[in-house]
């Protein structure tokens, strides 16, 4: 494939210029306290090849939910994590943090348990003017600790396997402290028009941001996006319609080798039945079992290392936002736009840190990198290889991803099996006990207004926000 590169995009002397240039202008703006990476380390990162021969042609981007690094990934060696800390309660009570699975009232799903607090307030709950000690402070029941919750390496085996053999890194924060919506926003324009999960012709019309997906369309890139129940493009509407295809042809592609040069895959989310409370998604939001999450993410990774593309291709694996669990590292601020800081109400403040996987034969094996990244890095790593334009406000801020990348040695084409179990009819089960309130199966507006329960509202909060999602993509056109 032979592509115009951008003007500079194989200079390393003249990025790093413009980065030290963004550098030099953040450490005299109070907006922008520790967004970036300092100086020395800048200056120390290895040149990066000329990107149409950097030997990445296909690029996979798969985006699960709500778990943060500390809660999933605290374990592994190297990484700057923890899973052994103590939480003031409401009453000021410091609480341990505890292994999940090892918990009967817990275990794989949390069932019965409230969804911990992932919102935009909520959020700075947690944040705590930087202390990062709030996270019992937003549940409804004193005697609920599943915000302080782990997992550790035995119960993530897909994410052991990615530590074993190939990059995790410790520094990737969400694109904003809020939920779902915003942040999934995030992925695919780097930028954001809501800072809550308002959906498409209820609250809010359908997005006019400019995409990744825009951009690769008019350099004429390859693209796809593939999806399970629940197509979140449809966020734009319509618009994405004829790149998009269900989760099966992407196991199909990978297979015979016709993946496009980007795709994306989002997790199968349960929107009819429901992620929280019900549990029976499969992209490791609660209450879904986080065993068929890891089989799901296995499932992409077999895929990909047995295509014949194997050997040009790099997948990544990350998170929406942190979901309500602990971390302990304070997340930073990052540019926005005017519109999105006066009109969306966004202060800049990155999300979480959450997990992120780099896999492929140009993955660093067994390594952990420490550089900062966040959404707008993947976004700019895709527009460093296929030379594509502007994006939003963090395009010259955002580290390129590439630079976690090893490009100086051969590329590492071994690619050993995970010890993953799968399980045809799932691991998790329908949470139908321990319930705050019966939910019916097509939650309305109106139905919400005759919850009192702060629970269960927000239960039925979150399935409404799926269903309706659904039901409005569905009258966009979308085949689901």
């Amino acid at each position: 494939m032979s592509r115009k590169q951008p003007p500079g995009s194989g200079s390393f002397d003249r990025r790093r210029r413009r980065i030290l240039k963004g550098l030099a202008a953040a450490a005299g703006s109070a907006a922008l306290p520790g967004y970036l990476p300092n100086a020395e380390a800048v200056q120390s990162l290895p040149p990066l090849p000329d990107p149409e021969h950097c030997g990445i042609d296909h690029i996979v981007v798969v985006m699960m939910e709500n778990r943060s690094f500390d809660h999933f990934l605290g374990w592994v060696p190297g990484a700057d994590g923890g899973q052994n800390r103590k939480y003031p309660d409401k009453n000021g009570v410091l609480q341990s943090t505890f292994a999940l699975a090892a918990d009967p009232q817990y275990g794989y799903q949390g069932c019965g348990k409230e969804d911990p607090n992932h919102g935009y307030s909520g959020g700075r709950k947690h944040y705590n003017n930087g202390r990062m000690d709030g996270f019992l402070q937003t549940v409804s029941s004193p005697n609920d600790l599943f915000p302080l919750g782990y997992y550790t390496a035995g119960d993530v085996p897909f994410f052991k396997g990615v530590a074993d053999n190939y990059t995790i890194g410790d520094r990737y924060f969400s694109g904003i402290l809020s939920s779902t919506f915003p942040n999934r926003m995030y992925i695919h324009s780097g930028q954001t028009d809501r800072n809550t999960n308002t959906l498409p012709y209820v609250q809010q019309a359908p997005s006019t941001l400019p995409s990744i997906w825009g951009l690769l369309q008019a350099k004429g890139v390859g693209c796809r996006y593939y999806f399970n129940d629940l197509p979140f493009l449809g966020l734009w509407g319509p618009t994405f319609m004829p790149i998009s295809k269900p989760y099966e042809k992407f196991l199909v592609d990978a297979a015979a080798g016709n993946l496009p040069h980007f795709s994306f895959v989002d997790p199968f989310f349960g929107a009819s039945g429901g992620e929280s409370p019900y549990g029976v998604a499969r992209d490791d939001h609660p209450q879904s079992d986080i065993r068929d999450g890891q089989a799901f993410l296995d499932q992409i990774y077999n895929a990909v290392r047995s295509g014949p593309r194997w050997d040009s291709t790099l997948l990544i694996i990350t998170y929406d936002e942190w979901g309500g669990f602990f971390d302990h590292v304070a997340p930073p601020m990052a540019p926005v736009s005017d519109a999105e800081r006066t009109v969306v109400g966004n202060d800049g403040r990155l999300g979480f840190r959450v997990p992120l996987a780099i896999i492929g034969p140009r993955a660093r094996r067994k390594h952990v990198t420490h550089l900062q990244f966040d959404p707008n890095s993947i976004l700019n790593f895709v527009r460093w290889r296929f030379g594509l334009g502007a994006l939003s406000a963090r395009d010259s801020t955002s580290l390129n991803l590439a630079y976690a990348l090893d490009f100086d040695s051969a590329p590492k084409l071994s690619a050993p099996k995970f010890a993953v179990p799968h399980r045809p009819s799932g691991f998790g089960r329908e949470c139908s006990t321990g319930l705050h309130f019966p939910l019916p199966n097509l939650v309305s507006y109106e139905f919400l207004d005759t919850i009192l329960d702060p629970v269960a509202r927000a239960q039925a909060e979150h399935l409404a926000e799926l269903q309706s999602l659904r039901r409005l993509a569905i009258r966009s056109g979308w085949q689901i």
